[in-house]
Parts: C-alpha cells; sequence; structure tokens
C-alpha cells in the first residue's frame, strides 16, 4: 500500500497544491494508519489511508463529520477528500491544533453537545437512524431507519451486537438468553419516542482534543464519528463508559437539557451496547462489565 502517492493524490482531488514537507504518524490509528501532514505553506493536515475495501468506511466517517459541522454546535475536523488510489483508500481532513485541556472547554463541550441534542434534525418523519450504515470502531453499525427507538435498539444495536457475538462463538447459552431478556425489556429500560437528536456516536475520551478554534477560543473537538439519529443521553452514556471527562462537562450538558426521565436505566442500556461491541472487538474480557450491566436492567 503507496500511502505517499495516495495521500498527495487526495491532496489534488481537494484543489490543494502545496507540497508535503513533513509527516509522522499520530498514535490511536489502531484501525487505520493516521499521518499529521506539514505542507509547504505551512498548513498542517490529517490524512487516515488504508486498504482499498475501506474507501466505505471513510465515506461514511466523512459524511458523519459534515452532519456535525452543518449544526454549528460542536466542534469538528472538515473532510477534504475522500479517495481511492490503485489499492489505498484515503481520508482527508483539517487538523486539530492541541492545547491544554481547561474548566472552561470542558463546561463549553457539555453546553456545546446539548445543543447539538436540542436541533431538530433531519430525520425523515422524525424516525431513528441515518443517512448510511456506518462502523462503530471496526464493527459495522446498521442505521436503517425506524419510527420507534425501542424497535431500532432491538433491531439495529443490541440485537446486532448479539447476533455478531452469537456468529463469533462468544456467548454461552445463559449469556445469550440474558441478552435477550434485556431486549426482550426494553419497552420498559427506554422511552419509545425520545427526542431524535444527531449523535456523535462513539465519544469515548479519545475521541474528545483540547484545542483552540480559529477565534483561539478554548474548546473541546470531537473525531471519529459514528453518527445516526437517536437519543442524545446515548452519546453521554458512552463518555460515562471508560472515563476521561470531568464532571463539570455532565453538568453543564444536565443543566440545559429537558429529558431527565429514567437517565440511569437508559444508560445503562447504551453502555450494553458498547460494552457488547468490545465484546465483539476484543474477545470475553469485557464480558464481566456486559454482566453487571444487564444484572441491572434484568
Amino acid at each position: 500500500m503507496n500511502d505517499r502517492q495516495a495521500i498527495e493524490h487526495a491532496l489534488s482531488k481537494a484543489g490543494i497544491h502545496s507540497r508535503i514537507v513533513a509527516d509522522r504518524d499520530l498514535s490511536g490509528g489502531c484501525i487505520h494508519r493516521v499521518v499529521e501532514l506539514t505542507l509547504a505553506d505551512g498548513t498542517p493536515l490529517v490524512a487516515k489511508a488504508n486498504s482499498a475495501d475501506h474507501l466505505v468506511m471513510f465515506q461514511a466517517e466523512a459524511a458523519g463529520l459534515r452532519a456535525l459541522a452543518a449544526t454549528n454546535t460542536i466542534l469538528v475536523p472538515k473532510p477534504l477528500a475522500v479517495v481511492q488510489h490503485n489499492a489505498t483508500a484515503v481520508l482527508l481532513m483539517t487538523a486539530i491544533e492541541p492545547a491544554r485541556a481547561t474548566n472552561t472547554a470542558w463546561r463549553r463541550f457539555g453546553e456545546e453537545l446539548a445543543a447539538l441534542h436540542s436541533q431538530d434534525t433531519r430525520s425523515p418523519q422524525g424516525r431513528y437512524g441515518f443517512q448510511s450504515d456506518n462502523h462503530l470502531g471496526a464493527t459495522p453499525q446498521p442505521n436503517g431507519w425506524c419510527d420507534d427507538w425501542v424497535q431500532f435498539n432491538a433491531e439495529h444495536r443490541l440485537g446486532h451486537q448479539l447476533t455478531l457475538a452469537e456468529d463469533r462463538r462468544l456467548l454461552r447459552g445463559d449469556e445469550t438468553a440474558r441478552i435477550r431478556r434485556v431486549i426482550d425489556r426494553l419497552e420498559a429500560l427506554i422511552p419509545r419516542r425520545p427526542r431524535p437528536a444527531l449523535l456523535h456516536g462513539d465519544l469515548w475520551s479519545g475521541n474528545a482534543l483540547p484545542t483552540v478554534d480559529k477565534n483561539r477560543t478554548e474548546r473541546i473537538a470531537a473525531i471519529d464519528p459514528a453518527c445516526s439519529i437517536g437519543d442524545g443521553w446515548a452519546d453521554i452514556a458512552m463518555m460515562r463508559l471508560f472515563g476521561g471527562f470531568p464532571r463539570m462537562c455532565f453538568d453543564a450538558y444536565a443543566a440545559l437539557v429537558e429529558d431527565h426521565d429514567q437517565i440511569e436505566t437508559r444508560i445503562a442500556v447504551y453502555q450494553l451496547y458498547h460494552v457488547l461491541n468490545h465484546v465483539n472487538l476484543f474477545g470475553r474480557g469485557y464480558l464481566a462489565q456486559a454482566m453487571a450491566l444487564m444484572d441491572r436492567l434484568v
């Protein structure tokens, strides 16, 4: 895979003619190669590269970034080009300038998330799903439209992860039965018609980067989305699952949203989806955490 030629092709497709004078691999690229570029005119950019069969993943990520940017709420990189060149696929984006995390930035991020989740979405007839399927990490994430949030989670979230785990023979019979019991009880655990909100979808701390924007305002930028339209508390669930976000961020969010019904139960359901995804990605080491969540729900 000749990444350099493919990245140069992406620059050309983006209408950028300044040459690359420096590049370095960034950490966090567990699926793709992630490269920070410096152009001759001083412009920093970021490129993700992988084999050509990952082109659809990059197209979906770019669609998610564009959807989030269109809300004028949270800060995200701007996708500049998604290309395939010979055997390599590339997603070219603007770079996020690193900065020190501050209390001001975290509070603002909580407020921006509340604004994101409070916006009227362009969801057809208030449905749940997204314009295309995408990926949660390396796992395919189906986003077919549903009128009902309970149905969406039963089919496209928990049910989907259960099917993958069964196909990969990661679960014992009793474990499968416990997950099915949660799915059967979803109507009592999550709302059937929450306000449709555009979700980042994979908002763990590694995807939230302290930065300053073009006005030198302290902010948090969100990267690597797995967007869909659903219950806004699903983003908060992922943020709380593995830590890394300060309490002030959650407090700022909660102060600005109106829906606080049965929040802890809803969060546990949405966290179970992500933990089951970790079982499918990394194995049974995450199963105890999944079982603990299910004990709370059944």
